[in-house]
Protein backbone atom coordinates (compact mmCIF):
# COMPACT_ATOMS: atom_id res chain seq x y z
CA UNK A 1 0.00 0.00 0.00
CA UNK A 2 1.11 3.11 -0.91
CA UNK A 3 1.36 6.36 1.42
CA UNK A 4 -1.37 8.41 -0.12
CA UNK A 5 -3.78 5.34 -0.34
CA UNK A 6 -3.14 4.61 3.15
CA UNK A 7 -3.53 8.41 4.41
CA UNK A 8 -7.51 7.90 2.18
CA UNK A 9 -8.31 4.90 3.81
CA UNK A 10 -7.51 5.57 7.59
CA UNK A 11 -10.46 7.24 9.35
CA UNK A 12 -11.62 7.42 13.13
CA UNK A 13 -12.78 3.14 13.50
CA UNK A 14 -15.13 3.01 16.70
CA UNK A 15 -15.92 -0.54 16.81
CA UNK A 16 -13.51 -3.45 17.42
CA UNK A 17 -13.63 -7.32 17.16
CA UNK A 18 -12.54 -9.42 19.82
CA UNK A 19 -9.58 -10.47 18.09
CA UNK A 20 -5.87 -9.81 19.18
CA UNK A 21 -3.66 -8.08 16.73
CA UNK A 22 -0.54 -9.79 15.88
CA UNK A 23 2.92 -8.86 17.76
CA UNK A 24 4.69 -8.57 14.51
CA UNK A 25 2.40 -5.77 13.44
CA UNK A 26 2.17 -4.09 16.93
CA UNK A 27 5.53 -3.46 17.01
CA UNK A 28 6.18 -2.19 13.38
CA UNK A 29 2.98 0.07 14.08
CA UNK A 30 4.83 1.15 17.43
CA UNK A 31 8.38 1.37 15.86
CA UNK A 32 6.34 3.67 13.33
CA UNK A 33 5.47 5.72 16.55
CA UNK A 34 9.59 6.14 17.51
CA UNK A 35 9.46 6.75 14.03
CA UNK A 36 7.91 10.76 14.05
CA UNK A 37 8.80 14.00 13.68
CA UNK A 38 9.26 15.13 17.45
CA UNK A 39 10.78 17.65 19.45
CA UNK A 40 11.11 16.12 22.51
CA UNK A 41 10.75 12.86 24.65
CA UNK A 42 7.41 10.41 24.48
CA UNK A 43 6.59 7.17 26.24
CA UNK A 44 4.33 4.61 24.85
CA UNK A 45 2.08 2.12 27.26
CA UNK A 46 0.73 -0.54 25.70
CA UNK A 47 -2.60 -1.90 27.34
CA UNK A 48 -4.24 -5.59 25.68
CA UNK A 49 -4.80 -6.70 29.90
CA UNK A 50 -8.71 -6.41 29.20
CA UNK A 51 -9.42 -6.21 32.87
CA UNK A 52 -7.12 -2.97 33.12
CA UNK A 53 -9.11 -2.04 29.71
CA UNK A 54 -12.71 -2.27 30.84
CA UNK A 55 -11.94 -0.65 34.39
CA UNK A 56 -10.21 2.44 32.41
CA UNK A 57 -13.27 2.37 30.55
CA UNK A 58 -15.62 2.69 33.85
CA UNK A 59 -13.50 5.02 35.02
CA UNK A 60 -13.86 7.42 32.04
CA UNK A 61 -17.18 7.09 31.60
CA UNK A 62 -17.59 7.53 35.64
CA UNK A 63 -15.88 10.83 34.82
CA UNK A 64 -17.65 11.48 31.49
CA UNK A 65 -20.79 11.25 33.14
CA UNK A 66 -19.99 14.00 35.79
CA UNK A 67 -18.31 16.44 33.47
CA UNK A 68 -21.09 18.41 32.82
CA UNK A 69 -20.73 18.51 29.11
CA UNK A 70 -23.69 17.93 27.08
CA UNK A 71 -21.47 16.17 24.46
CA UNK A 72 -19.87 14.16 26.46
CA UNK A 73 -22.89 13.06 28.20
CA UNK A 74 -24.62 12.40 25.34
CA UNK A 75 -21.86 9.98 24.19
CA UNK A 76 -21.19 8.21 27.39
CA UNK A 77 -24.82 7.83 27.39
CA UNK A 78 -25.13 5.66 24.44
CA UNK A 79 -26.25 1.77 25.36
CA UNK A 80 -23.27 -0.75 25.57
CA UNK A 81 -20.78 2.93 25.12
CA UNK A 82 -16.89 2.52 25.78
CA UNK A 83 -13.97 5.02 24.99
CA UNK A 84 -11.89 2.43 23.91
CA UNK A 85 -14.64 0.54 21.65
CA UNK A 86 -13.63 -2.57 22.72
CA UNK A 87 -10.19 -2.44 20.86
CA UNK A 88 -8.46 -5.05 21.68
CA UNK A 89 -5.40 -2.61 22.25
CA UNK A 90 -4.65 0.92 23.95
CA UNK A 91 -1.69 2.79 23.66
CA UNK A 92 -1.46 5.46 26.16
CA UNK A 93 0.95 7.86 24.16
CA UNK A 94 2.63 10.09 27.76
CA UNK A 95 5.44 12.98 27.71
CA UNK A 96 6.33 15.48 30.50
CA UNK A 97 4.17 18.21 30.89
CA UNK A 98 4.76 21.31 28.88
CA UNK A 99 6.86 22.11 26.48
CA UNK A 100 6.27 20.49 22.67
CA UNK A 101 4.62 17.39 24.17
CA UNK A 102 1.54 17.35 23.06
CA UNK A 103 2.37 17.96 19.24
CA UNK A 104 5.13 15.02 19.92
CA UNK A 105 2.63 12.24 21.04
CA UNK A 106 0.03 13.43 17.83
CA UNK A 107 2.50 12.70 15.06
CA UNK A 108 3.66 9.51 17.02
CA UNK A 109 -0.17 8.50 17.17
CA UNK A 110 -0.60 9.91 13.46
CA UNK A 111 2.65 7.84 12.08
CA UNK A 112 0.72 4.22 14.09
CA UNK A 113 -2.69 5.23 12.79
CA UNK A 114 -1.52 4.99 9.20
CA UNK A 115 1.26 2.35 9.83
CA UNK A 116 -2.15 0.33 11.33
CA UNK A 117 -3.90 0.87 8.18
CA UNK A 118 -1.17 -0.87 6.39
CA UNK A 119 -1.10 -3.70 8.35
CA UNK A 120 -4.72 -4.23 7.86
CA UNK A 121 -5.64 -2.44 11.01
CA UNK A 122 -7.96 0.06 12.30
CA UNK A 123 -7.61 3.14 15.00
CA UNK A 124 -8.88 6.04 16.61
CA UNK A 125 -7.04 8.66 18.19
CA UNK A 126 -8.61 9.48 21.64
CA UNK A 127 -8.70 11.80 24.11
CA UNK A 128 -11.80 11.15 26.50
CA UNK A 129 -9.55 8.08 27.78
CA UNK A 130 -7.73 10.57 29.50
CA UNK A 131 -10.71 11.32 32.18
CA UNK A 132 -9.80 7.91 33.68
CA UNK A 133 -6.28 8.68 34.97
CA UNK A 134 -7.60 11.98 35.86
CA UNK A 135 -10.34 10.74 37.48
CA UNK A 136 -8.74 7.71 39.20
CA UNK A 137 -5.03 8.47 39.75
CA UNK A 138 -4.12 4.70 40.80
CA UNK A 139 -5.12 4.09 37.02
CA UNK A 140 -2.70 6.42 36.29
CA UNK A 141 0.24 4.40 38.63
CA UNK A 142 -0.79 1.11 36.85
CA UNK A 143 0.98 2.98 33.46
CA UNK A 144 4.34 3.02 35.37
CA UNK A 145 5.29 6.09 33.53
CA UNK A 146 8.84 7.39 33.16
CA UNK A 147 9.23 9.96 36.54
CA UNK A 148 7.62 13.28 35.19
CA UNK A 149 5.54 12.10 32.53
CA UNK A 150 1.85 11.83 32.28
CA UNK A 151 -0.72 10.72 29.31
CA UNK A 152 -1.38 13.39 26.32
CA UNK A 153 -3.28 11.07 24.02
CA UNK A 154 -4.64 7.04 23.36
CA UNK A 155 -4.82 5.40 20.05
CA UNK A 156 -6.51 2.07 20.39
CA UNK A 157 -5.97 -0.56 17.55
CA UNK A 158 -7.38 -3.71 16.18
CA UNK A 159 -9.63 -5.11 13.79
CA UNK A 160 -12.81 -3.15 12.59
CA UNK A 161 -16.31 -4.85 13.60
CA UNK A 162 -19.46 -3.58 11.46
CA UNK A 163 -20.97 -2.48 14.82
CA UNK A 164 -19.91 0.61 15.31
CA UNK A 165 -20.89 4.23 17.18
CA UNK A 166 -21.08 7.09 14.74
CA UNK A 167 -18.07 9.88 14.31
CA UNK A 168 -17.43 12.97 13.04
CA UNK A 169 -17.34 12.78 9.84
CA UNK A 170 -13.94 13.63 7.75
CA UNK A 171 -13.43 16.77 6.04
CA UNK A 172 -12.04 15.93 2.45
CA UNK A 173 -11.98 19.51 0.47
CA UNK A 174 -9.87 22.08 0.87
CA UNK A 175 -12.83 24.68 2.52
CA UNK A 176 -10.79 25.43 5.41
CA UNK A 177 -7.68 26.29 3.71
CA UNK A 178 -6.81 29.79 3.04
CA UNK A 179 -3.57 30.43 0.70
CA UNK A 180 -1.06 33.80 0.91
CA UNK A 181 0.34 34.47 -2.44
Amino acid sequence: MNTIDALEARRSVRGYLDKPVEDDKLKLILKYGNKAPNAGPFHMTVITNRKLLDEIDAAAKEAGMASGDKFTIERFSIPGYRCTYGAPVLVILSAPQGGFSSVNVACAATNMSVAAVDQGLASCYLVGVLMAFQAKPELQKELDLPEGYIPQCGLILGYQSENEIPGITRNSDLSNVNFIE
